[in-house]
């Protein structure tokens, strides 16, 4: 079917209306963090309040042009993926979070939440040396890099005294946690296990961020099947936004009336 049914019309007006609501309700908390010095933790919490209300607001713009125009859901897709990914990792971390009631569960979320912070250094570190070994840069650009790195991430690494051959082995920590792996704590911890789904839509979503035999059918299975995977996807990322902002006023004691507002906005939003 080529064009919207009568009844995800009127849908998509509503979800317009409540995304309008939810990036309110996210510009609002953000007012809360003006520029400062925070902890790693509170700063890593408020990168992601950002990033799941800037995506609802992208994702509203092309809203308001979806019906005349769906092929912007391809667009829709690949944002919606990122926000599933942040999803699933603020998510594995509130896991932690809940078992913190211990010196062994301090130390457990610690380790999981340096794994996540020190993971693009280890990447960068890894192309650096890709780069250097294959000439497309020189030693000396290479070294420039890797003390760049060094300095401005130095509560990353262990040493101050800077490793130019083996600078990985430096970082806090240098475990992957791929998207499965997320997943299946998620799925084996009784407070998210209900959460499991949303591992459904990321590898769905992932059709869209690279090409692959599954591609093409996946982009054209009809409007309305669409939108419903798109509105089953956003449910998720209004959770993630929840979730965010109850773990921020639990570190802050911030965001009283923004986790209030928006748990009412999401037990709307789940009924759309």
């Amino acid at each position: 079917m080529k064009s919207l049914s009568a009844a995800n019309e009127l849908r998509l007006e509503r979800v317009i209306q409540h995304l309008d609501k939810i990036v309110l309700c996210g510009n609002s908390a953000l007012k809360e963090f003006p520029s400062g010095h925070y902890s790693l933790l509170e700063f890593s919490y408020i990168n992601f309040l950002g990033r799941f209300t800037f995506n609802f607001d992208s994702i509203n713009i092309l809203l308001r042009h979806y019906k005349e125009r769906p092929n912007i859901e391809t667009s829709i897709g690949l944002i919606i993926r990122s926000s599933l990914l942040d999803f699933m990792i603020v998510t594995y971390l509130a896991t932690y979070h809940a078992d913190n009631n211990s010196k062994e569960g301090e130390d457990n979320f610690d380790k999981q939440f340096d794994g996540f912070m020190a993971d693009h250094i280890h990447n960068t570190i890894k192309y650096l040396k890709v780069s250097r070994n294959t000439g497309l840069i020189s030693e000396s650009i290479y070294k420039q890099a890797i003390e760049n790195s060094w300095h401005t991430y130095h509560f990353l690494f262990t040493d101050t005294l800077i490793d130019y051959e083996n600078p990985e082995s430096k970082l806090i920590s240098k475990e992957f946690k791929s998207p499965k792996h997320l997943f299946m704590r998620i799925h084996s911890h009784p407070l998210t296990k209900r959460f499991s789904k949303v591992y459904d839509f990321y590898t769905y979503y992932g059709k869209y961020e690279h090409f692959g035999i599954m591609t093409h059918y996946m982009q054209r299975q009809g409007i309305n099947k669409d939108f419903n995977t798109m509105i089953g996807s956003l449910k998720y990322m209004v959770i993630g936004l929840q979730t965010t902002l109850t773990l921020l006023s639990a570190y802050t004691g911030k965001l009283t009336e923004e986790r209030k507002l928006l748990i009412q906005l999401q037990n709307e939003f789940q009924l759309l």
